[in-house]
């Protein structure tokens, strides 16, 4: 998956207290509360659970069996805000706030039960390769001195290309072309379907800030000292996923630290241990390792918007590009140095126009001057 797909995410606001439970989920008719479960005029009890309405939507339209699952086993109602389902709600029991769900069960016991099996349907979905990404953790290679000078040269590489006699014959159309001003490494993507999700990954970056320091990769150490010098990055040299020029769907820029500091690798390594030890990670993006490279031209861009339907990414449309000329007269394409500034966690589709037009920042860590 790339962050250049744009999806329709929302963020949604949470209403709880500080003691878990939200003023409108405990009402006035509320008797009882216990870890964040609330009884009402002693009878049902209930529980939130922080989704937001596209990770609802996805569980109801995908896996409506586990929903029907739960109100068999556990004799509970699950309410979305603003669903039909809000409706038929017992007397004194608020309809969830925006970016929850509501369980309803008749005993605290069917409440933790039925509160465990939402939550493990709202975690299978989180695995479905039909619910997209939607924030990533990356190096920008677009910002400052040295992006600008990047930019220039893959917008001239573009122009050269996309002007070629070969490119209608190759199957290269400007819509493959890869934003410059997009241009990052990605070290990590992130499904944050719930505001708890956000606050975790915003945790995480902190934790990666006190790794790195700990490290003294960038920035500052811990106790003021300075760190390393600057992290340089070559940007030289094409490159495709596939071992066929022939028939090629994403095209980059190899990425290469310069000297033998592994510096990078410390932050991809950081990275990933960070945001697995919060829990925001697929067993498969764990495990995973960060192949750093800069896209130029992308085939999924072909069918931007063409697979909204299902909200996925969709691979199975893609149509490769013949790239043999091209690397022919640009396959040595340089780039020069680019320094290593910050890392983001940034959001998908949304972007920053005072940033350049770069993906909008979530948070920010710094490592070099």
């Amino acid at each position: 998956a790339l962050p250049e797909d744009e999806e329709d995410g929302r963020d949604f606001r949470d209403d709880d207290d500080d003691d878990g439970v939200s003023a409108r989920h405990r009402g006035a008719s509320t008797l009882r509360e216990e870890d964040g479960f609330a009884q009402h005029a002693g009878g049902p009890w209930t529980a939130l659970v922080s989704a937001d309405a596209d990770l609802a939507r996805h569980v109801t339209r995908h896996d409506p069996d586990a929903i029907a699952q739960i109100r068999r086993d556990h004799d509970a109602s699950i309410a979305l805000p603003a669903g039909p389902s809000t409706k038929a709600l017992p007397s004194g029991i608020e309809p969830p706030p925006p970016g929850s769900i509501l369980v309803v069960a008749p005993s605290l016991t069917a409440a933790r039960d039925a509160k465990r099996a939402l939550e493990l349907a709202l975690e299978r979905a989180l695995r479905s390769p039909k619910l997209p990404y939607t924030h990533f953790v990356c190096v920008p290679l677009c910002l400052g001195d040295d992006g600008e000078r990047l930019v220039r040269v893959v917008r001239a590489f573009h122009r050269d290309v996309l002007s070629s006699p070969y490119a209608e014959q190759c199957d290269i159309e400007p819509s493959i072309a890869h934003e410059p001003g997009h241009a990052h490494l990605t070290l990590c993507m992130l499904k944050l379907f719930s505001d708890e999700a956000r606050s975790r990954a915003i945790a995480a970056m902190d934790a990666l800030d006190a790794a790195l320091k700990e490290m003294g990769v960038g920035g500052v150490e811990s106790g003021g000292a300075s760190a390393e010098p600057s992290i340089q990055l070559e940007i030289k040299g094409l490159d495709a996923m596939n071992s066929d020029f022939s028939k090629v769907d994403v095209l980059f820029l190899k990425v290469r630290e310069v000297g033998e500091k592994g510096a990078m690798s410390a932050i991809c390594d950081a990275t990933l241990r960070c945001f697995a030890n919060a829990g925001l990670l697929s067993r498969k993006d764990e495990h995973k390792p960060v192949k750093l490279h800069a896209t130029v031209m992308n085939t999924r861009l072909r069918h931007r918007g063409s697979n909204r339907g299902n909200g996925g990414d969709s691979w199975e449309q893609r149509r490769p590009f013949d790239a043999r000329r091209l690397m022919a007269s640009h396959g040595d394409l340089d780039c020069g140095v680019v320094s290593v500034k910050t890392v983001h966690l940034s959001k998908r589709g949304e972007y920053d126009v005072e940033a350049g037009g770069f993906y909008r920042r979530v948070a920010e860590v710094r490592v070099g001057s």
